[in-house]
């Protein structure tokens, strides 16, 4: 009598992403031993990433770090490559980063790019390893609005300067704020507007400091930078609890400073003050600073300190620290609802709040990739993060390495950690940062290649300037994903293979590629293409050209379901498959996958 055919419904194929720690053979279909270029829908379907297509032209220097600033009711974006911090013109796009302008470029000496920009206050504040902070006054539209922290001239007044002068002849005042107040040895004076070389209308022995008289060539220095150190360079800053923290400082890289309230210019006048973390936590170096619940969170490589009541900072008190964890990646660190996560040497982390004991476990959210992400980390800790609201994901990517992991928030795995899945990018497109925008209403990326694209469409665009025109050309991707080792179901028998049934949802026009591996064998048995042909389930919009420039998703047509049957041949205890389809301009989507056999002789 013949056997009867087994028909093997893999309903939930893929669903719990990227799991490539474990035994493929023992683990349950849900996994994927390859994930790349695609996202987890809400009912868990394998679908096309979206495409990035540049809004500007690219300038072939990377933009290494990015911020959306609101200056007087416009929100802006303001992006960073080279020596240089641009306010980014989108309306003229092949000249999007000015050459010149005092408030459009700012070009600090030293710095690569690699910025910290926190908005407080109506001023944008960026902080860069080495060098001095830099300040941009949205509050104002008079002289000009970049300025650093700290910034030193000298008096050339070719004599003495008396105690009781009103004005002060300089060698330049090139980047001090328009009105302000200087710091002169051990007196402070206010002023209340410059020309290139002069302070005028200065008010003498601010802050009971005592109206002296001052020799020529003496330093004048910007006021409100910490007396305990001679140069301010601070790597990472927070404007949080209603002033700005930060801490990197070279020559104390254990040393938390915050400013006066609500003032983040004044670094030691009213309740401003500083924390020397050596004190708590030994020998460390401080990364990176957060909110979390009320509380100030310092990281450290090695170390975090958690502090309470730093709305008071009077009452500022140390509730724990959590020694031989610390964060490897200032941008790695995100928000994500109730949670913080962060990059720590072993992998990215989740410092999250329980009620039960009022602590603050770690909770490892890469244990299904931990020797990968390991070794990533090993080879470079260049990385950028972004936690994007509307879809639900984190992403960080090794900005070296072109390697950029994705964790799906909307659902979890058994092991109570995010779906994982992986984007590549070619021609330099790959991220260097990435900010959630309002403008954007989303993700926005500035690449390796010096473009900025946004998250849109299912191709990958590129912008250039051809012949006094804007020029767009869609450049595909391919989606790619290898499941573990299926068992077919008998432990002594083989099975023959007889047919797989792909029921998937759009992807008009692309290809799909199909391999499938028998027995542990890394040769493929057989390859299978497939043309995609669903059927049109909506009409045609009018701008739905995918080549066109409004070719996004919005426009673009419907296309249904559609069942795609393959024949396979051979027999096999354990079957493995990958899948890759290439982007056409419309998403696809694995609906369901079954596997047809037969039950065989005993080997």
């Amino acid at each position: 009598m013949s056997k009867p055919l087994s028909y093997q419904q893999l309903i939930n194929f893929g669903v719990n992403g990227l799991n490539s720690q474990d035994n493929p053979a023992t683990l349950d279909p849900s996994y994927l031993t390859s994930a790349n270029n695609i996202v987890l829908r809400e009912s868990g379907r394998i679908s096309f990433r979206k495409g990035f297509k540049q809004k500007v032209v690219p300038t072939g220097v990377a933009i290494g770090s990015m911020v959306e600033h609101n200056d007087q009711g416009t929100n802006k974006i303001f992006a960073s490559h080279g020596t240089s911090i641009y306010t980014v013109d989108f309306t003229t796009p092949q000249t999007a980063f000015p050459s010149s302008g005092a408030n459009v470029k700012r070009t600090v000496a030293n710095s690569t790019g690699n910025w910290q920009f926190v908005n407080f206050n109506n001023r944008l504040h960026c902080f860069h390893a080495g060098v001095a902070p830099q300040r941009y006054d949205g509050a104002s539209d008079t002289g000009e609005r970049w300025s650093a922290h700290q910034n030193a001239t000298a008096i050339n007044d070719g004599s003495n300067v008396a105690n009781d002068a009103t004005s002060i002849t300089v060698d330049s005042t090139v980047g001090f704020p328009p009105i302000g107040q200087i710091i002169i040895e051990d007196e402070v004076l206010s002023y209340t507007s410059i020309t290139a070389t002069t302070f005028v209308g200065l008010t003498r022995g601010v802050g009971s400091t005592d109206a002296a008289t001052h020799a020529n060539n003496v330093a004048v220095q910007t006021y409100g930078i910490p007396v305990t150190v001679t140069t301010f360079d601070p790597s990472c800053g927070m404007g949080v609890y209603g002033r700005l923290w930060c801490g990197g400082v070279t020559e104390a890289k254990d040393v938390v400073y915050w400013s006066n309230l609500l003032d983040g210019d004044d670094w030691i006048g009213g309740d401003a003050g500083l924390l020397d973390l050596s004190k708590i936590w030994g020998t460390d170096e401080i990364v990176a600073i957060a909110p979390f619940y009320g509380q100030l969170i310092i990281f450290g490589k090695k170390n975090i300190a958690i502090y309470d009541s730093p709305t008071t900072v009077s009452s500022l008190a140390l509730n724990e620290v959590i020694s031989g964890v610390g964060c490897v990646s200032r941008d790695s660190i995100q928000a994500i609802g109730d949670d913080l996560v962060f990059l720590s040497a072993t992998g990215l982390r989740s410092l999250l709040r329980t009620a039960e004991k009022d602590k603050l476990p770690l909770t490892d959210l890469t244990v299904n990739i931990k020797d990968t992400i390991i070794r990533n980390i090993g080879q470079s800790t260049n990385v950028k993060s972004v936690y994007v609201v509307n879809e639900g994901i984190y992403i960080m990517s090794f900005v070296d390495k072109n390697i950029n992991y994705v964790f799906d928030f909307k659902h979890t795995t058994p092991q109570s950690t995010p779906r994982i899945t992986t984007w590549t990018f070619g021609d330099n497109r790959e991220p260097a940062s990435m900010i959630n925008t309002e403008l954007y209403s989303g993700l926005l990326v500035g690449q390796k290649d010096g473009g900025i694209a946004g998250y849109e469409g299912f191709f990958d665009v590129d912008m250039s300037y051809v012949s006094s025109a804007i020029v767009l050309t869609n450049f595909a991707y391919t989606a790619d994903v290898s499941s573990v080792w299926i068992s077919m179901g008998e432990t002594m028998a083989a099975s023959l293979l007889k047919k797989m049934i792909l029921v998937l949802e759009g992807g008009s026009g692309a290809t799909l590629g199909l391999r499938w591996y028998k027995d542990f064998s890394m040769n493929s048995s057989a390859t299978t293409q497939i043309s995609l042909a669903p059927t049109t389930t909506g009409a045609q919009a009018l701008y739905g050209n995918s080549t066109s420039l409004w070719g996004d998703v919005k426009y673009t047509p419907i296309f249904g379901l559609q069942e795609y049957k393959t024949n396979l041949a051979g027999s096999a205890k354990y079957l493995k498959l990958n899948i890759s389809i290439v982007s056409n301009g419309y998403n696809a989507s694995i609906q369901d996958l079954s596997i047809i056999s037969l039950q065989g002789k005993i080997r």
